[in-house]
């Protein structure tokens, strides 16, 4: 029985790695139905009654072609095949709430006993998920481990069955060249694991495991620009870039040639993840108040500032034997983050991996103590919900002190960050500058020597004086006004009237930047601002 050769082509139709291909052009006749042909709704899987996308594949001169059938609705879902013209198989997909899902898979030709049958795989009754309407960078599961699908092969060669389970992964946007042009693609991995058994008077029951690895890139208004196949049947990934879609419709809703460049909208869910899962209701600075418990070994406190892109954390651990916080073990971090979509464990938090900046090595400090980890970067999770009040229920897995591991839940209450005192500085912004030494304290005032700031206005950021500008050049950089022990140097601005509420700086000390690209800087004079030495921008309104 030739099963497992045949599922390996028909699985997804959306990768197409193996089989045969011959040349194909656009105009090949695509899989119809009774239906009036409406449009498949969702934007990155733009499909309708005679759609058809040509298909490039890598060191080959061979080209494959996927086409579309009519679009079926009913009862708010959408429903279409999608048929690769290489292997003779069709797939079914339906969007249901902005997600979509495989529904079944069917193959016109499967060699059993060396005769030829259909083979139809039905996920109806728990369908797929192919592409939800958004999702954070990383790992999805499926959930209850495998689940049940109906087999059906025609001219029944007896009772078939089978079960799934699924892997998915969202690897995040990226930019695709094309003969066309270049476009900016969502990059999903996808694995489908099935479990198939047929029962054959000749051969008894038959079992087939099918492992499934594939990858492709989804740009809205187009589809699939670019597929990967990593099957355990090719010895090289199968790999095909976009040549032609001949349905592609403009802003005016007129079919069009390609353009020659594309990017996903600056409001879609899958750039705006953070306003979705309500993160940004969570920016700012947070702190629990300290408690004394003399029933445990130790008590941690927390602190926690939290903008778009990065955090800093700091941990007071104090034996409860003395309950005396000046000899508490403090532990501070700060760098990026990721955002990993809702707990597993308490689906009302949000779960959050921290990186520390540095991924060559990273500084723990425990009171006196200084713990290096060489060559890698040690990260631990965070998990964070809004709670009543206004407060910040927050859960931390690792505490510091001896590295603990232990979920640890606490209230963490807003805060406002000090401000550096403005007496007497109208209509001006400061800017401070800090550099942490290897205990991850701020520099002395003497490691500051010779940085400065350049800073400068254009058409987009209009904001500083000409005054003050005339006087500033790279070679000529702003100097400090002064050095504050908890912020660091900081610089003087001066505000025009009816500024555009940004400015432009770089800080440097000759050639050296203290980050790679320029900074733009939104202003509210005045507003006080934090610039961390190789991390991200830290304001204070």
């Amino acid at each position: 029985m030739k099963l497992e050769r045949v599922l390996l082509c028909l699985v997804v139709s959306l990768a197409a790695g193996c089989g045969g291909g011959s040349e194909k052009t656009d105009n090949t006749s695509p899989a119809t139905t009774t239906t009036t042909s409406t449009t498949f709704s969702n934007p990155y899987l733009p499909a309708q009654g005679g759609a058809v996308w040509r298909y490039d594949v890598a060191d080959s001169s061979e080209s494959i072609t996927l086409s579309s059938s009519n679009v079926i609705k009913n009862n708010g879902q959408e429903s279409v095949e999608l048929t690769w013209d290489h292997s003779g198989y069709k797939q079914t997909l339906r969007q249901k709430n902005n997600a979509v899902y495989i529904d079944r898979i069917k193959l016109n030709q499967v060699t059993v006993d060396n005769k030829d049958y259909q083979v139809e795989v039905d996920l109806s009754g728990d369908p797929v998920l192919l592409l939800p309407e958004y999702a954070v960078i990383g790992n999805m599961t499926g959930v209850n481990g495998y689940h049940d699908m109906k087999v059906k092969i025609s001219p029944n060669v007896g009772p078939a069955h089978g079960e799934y389970t699924y892997e998915w992964s969202y690897k995040g946007a990226e930019t695709v060249k094309t003969n066309t042009g270049n476009y900016e693609a969502l990059h999903i991995s996808y694995r489908l694991i099935l479990l198939i058994s047929v029962t054959t008077q000749d051969y008894g029951t038959v079992h087939t495991q099918v492992d499934i690895n594939q990858e492709f890139w989804l740009v809205p208004g187009i589809g699939i620009v670019k597929l990967a196949d990593y099957s355990a049947a090719s010895s090289t990934p199968f790999i095909a870039v976009l040549g032609g879609f001949n349905k592609y419709k403009n802003e005016n809703n007129v079919i069009a040639p390609l353009p020659h460049k594309i990017t996903i909208p600056s409001d879609s869910p899958w750039k705006n993840i953070h306003s979705i899962y309500k993160l940004n209701e969570l920016y700012g600075n947070w702190e629990n108040e300290y408690q004394c418990d003399s029933n445990t070994e130790y008590s941690p406190s927390f602190k926690l500032s939290l903008n778009e892109t990065s955090y800093t954390l700091r941990t007071l651990v104090t034996n409860n034997e003395s309950c005396n916080q000046a000899e508490a073990h403090e532990y501070i971090e700060s760098g990026t983050y990721k955002l990993l979509g809702h707990d597993i464990i308490d689906t009302d938090y949000l779960h959050l991996e921290l990186m520390p900046s540095s991924s060559e090595q990273n500084f723990y400090r425990f009171g006196n103590l200084v713990h290096n980890t060489q060559n890698f970067a040690y990260t631990h999770d965070i998990n964070l919900a809004k709670g009543k009040n206004g407060s910040l229920e927050f859960a931390v897995d690792t505490i510091p002190e001896k590295f603990i591991n232990q979920r640890f839940y606490t209230r963490l209450k807003p805060t406002k960050a000090k401000e550096p005192s403005i007496e007497g500085l109208e209509k001006t912004s400061l800017i401070y500058f800090r550099m942490y030494d290897d205990v991850m304290m701020i520099a002395p005032e003497d490691d500051f020597t010779g940085w400065g700031m350049q800073v400068w206005n254009d058409k987009q950021c209009d904001s500083i004086l000409d005054s003050q500008l005339k006087d500033i050049s790279w070679e000529k950089p702003l100097q400090p006004l002064g050095y504050d022990p908890s912020y660091g140097i900081y610089f003087e601005l001066k505000i025009k009237e009816g500024n555009t509420g940004c400015a432009n700086v770089v800080i440097h000390k000759g050639d050296q930047k203290s980050v790679d690209d320029n900074m733009r800087l939104k202003l509210s004079a005045p507003l006080y601002s934090t610039i961390t030495y190789k991390d991200t921008l830290i304001s204070y309104n």
